[in-house]
């Protein structure tokens, strides 16, 4: 799992990136920083083979900005809770 965080001025150049051939076949989530509260930026998750996801860093490093371990544990935490929600949900659903 790879996470970035682009501001909200780079949202061209963040289609951009999103629609090159080996990024687009990405497992990609898209979150607004507002699931931190905070305001102005985008969370990108990307997951898949290690080949794309070497080519999203190499993307992704002109219009990232730095995110400290901190941060990115609590995005990865709020993905992770809201796929089980996601799957428990299911669960009752279809168990």
């Amino acid at each position: 799992m790879e996470i970035f965080k682009i501001s909200s001025s780079k949202k061209k150049e963040l289609e951009r990136i999103l629609n090159i051939d080996d990024i687009s076949r990405l497992s990609i989530t898209v979150r607004d920083s507002t699931i931190l509260g905070k305001e102005g930026f985008q969370y990108i998750i990307l997951e898949g083979p290690e080949e794309r996801l070497k080519t999203a860093r190499e993307e992704f490093k002109t219009i990232s900005e730095k995110i400290e371990n901190e941060e990115k544990d609590k995005v990865k935490d709020y993905i992770e809770k809201e796929r089980d929600s996601v799957y428990n949900g299911l669960g009752s659903i279809f168990g």
